[in-house]
């Protein structure tokens, strides 16, 4: 065999090796930032601050209180109070929720004070949020979450997101194809990392 080829593969191929699994290492570790802060009112009219949640697990929903399909924002209620009892239930760590409305112009705090009642949400957990419309749709934009008016509803995309105690985010649930069993198991696997 030619002295070069063998002197190439000699050492080309392990660093072609090692530099390809640390291509893969990095690619397969996921590195996320803190999620955005956002800055808005709680139902109880307090401001409000989603990084004030840091130590504690947060799971953020976007709706609205009229919301007329009762598979869109009404459904995404219902998971999130399931959720809520299933993770008194079965884990340790403390959750807060997080519900940004899509349509800050009719979700005033004392709505949304009406609406979270409505659902039987722990109050003492749970924070519906309403504020400047410039800020709120950056929030929702950072987890690419959109609305906009249509007629005399707001149109929009569901998603509902876990958020880790650094304020790190953990998973994306899309639209309502999730089940509060599932998202529980998901974060029993990130409590065991």
């Amino acid at each position: 065999m030619n002295l070069a080829v063998l002197c190439t593969a000699r050492y080309i191929g392990p660093m072609f090796t090692r530099l390809f699994f640390l291509f893969f290492i990095s690619t397969a570790i996921s590195f996320s930032a803190p999620i955005p802060n956002l800055e808005a009112t709680d139902q109880n009219g307090r401001p409000f601050q989603a990084h004030s949640l840091k130590g504690s697990y947060i799971l953020i929903s976007f709706v609205f209180s009229s919301c007329p399909m009762p598979k869109m924002c009404p459904l995404t209620m219902r998971l999130n109070k399931k959720v809520q009892t299933l993770w008194k239930q079965k884990i340790k760590a403390p959750l807060s929720l997080l519900v940004v409305t899509l349509d800050p112009g009719g979700d005033t705090p004392e709505v949304l004070k009406k609406y979270g009642a409505r659902f039987s949400l722990d109050e003492k957990t749970s924070f519906l949020v309403t504020g400047d419309p410039q800020k709120l749709s950056d929030f929702g934009s950072a987890f690419n979450v959109a609305g906009w008016p249509s007629g005399n509803t707001t149109v929009h995309n569901l998603k509902t997101i876990l958020v880790g105690p650094n304020l790190d985010e953990l998973k994306q649930y899309k639209e309502n194809e999730w089940t509060p069993e599932q998202l529980i198991k998901d974060a029993q696997a990130f409590l065991r990392q």
